[in-house]
């Protein structure tokens, strides 16, 4: 029988003297009225930091009106690394439901993280904090569906010129009609990160692409025709993951 996933951000695991771990709020809530779980149930508990705890439902306790606690016995817990390379995102935000819909898909195939990059031709403003917090949380649940230990981080925006800057370890991808095949970019074996910059509708400006070029980012085309910017994302993830991925 499959696991239910209930995420516990920050969870550090068992106390080694009581295996009993405690699940309040709208994840508790959700395991009582929603699934409506038994004792004896398969569990796994998230910290979306790489630990899993793997065990059952202990019981279910109503605390007060509306609110209850979900109690699982760990029986054992499990460290995963992140996915490696770990794919940085950076791409204006899609418009209205799209740029949710965005963070599901990216959090499936496997980024670990995405920010708004301010280009020139960028529509949309980066979100605000609500919006982000909202990005957040879909990112946990669609943890949770594709059983993924680490959660897909939403990070603060990134002017454009700012995610060329070079950093130790890291290779910077731009995706663009120009470009070649990812798989001759034979710089990305082995990369513990990747940062992949999609441009925004309008594409990028003659001018940031050639200072693209110039920073000696990887220019790449992921398809024969021109994708929307939550679609080139998703697709461009994939394709680095796919070729330079475990």
């Amino acid at each position: 029988m499959p696991a239910h996933r209930f995420s516990l951000p920050g969870w550090t695991g068992p106390d080694p003297a009581d295996p009993i771990v405690a699940i309040e709020g709208e994840e508790a809530r959700h395991a009582a009225r929603v699934k409506r779980l038994e004792p004896g149930e398969p569990v796994e508990v998230l910290s979306g930091e790489g630990l899993v705890g793997i065990g059952e439902v202990a019981g279910i306790e109503r605390v007060a009106k509306g609110a209850w606690r979900l109690l699982v016995r760990v029986e054992r817990t499990e460290a995963h690394e992140p996915v490696r390379p770990m794919i940085e995102v950076c791409c204006a935000p899609p418009k209205g439901a799209r740029f949710e819909e965005m963070v599901d898909q990216l959090s499936q195939v496997g980024a670990a993280s995405w920010r708004a990059l301010d280009c020139t031709r960028a529509g949309e403003k980066p979100p605000r904090e609500g919006k982000l917090d909202r990005a957040r949380r879909v990112a946990m649940e669609a943890a949770k569906q594709c059983g993924r230990a680490w959660t897909l981080r939403i990070d603060e925006p990134l002017r454009w010129r700012e995610a060329l800057a070079g950093e130790d370890g890291l290779r910077i991808v731009a995706a663009d009609a120009s470009g070649g095949d990812v798989r001759a970019l034979e710089g990305l074996r082995g990369a513990e990160r990747v940062r992949l910059l999609v441009g925004p509708e309008g594409g990028w400006t003659p001018d940031e692409l050639d200072e693209i070029r110039r920073a000696g980012a990887g220019v790449v085309r992921f398809g024969p025709h021109i994708m929307r910017i939550e679609t080139a994302a998703v697709v461009g993830c994939s394709g680095i993951l796919s070729v330079f991925g475990p």
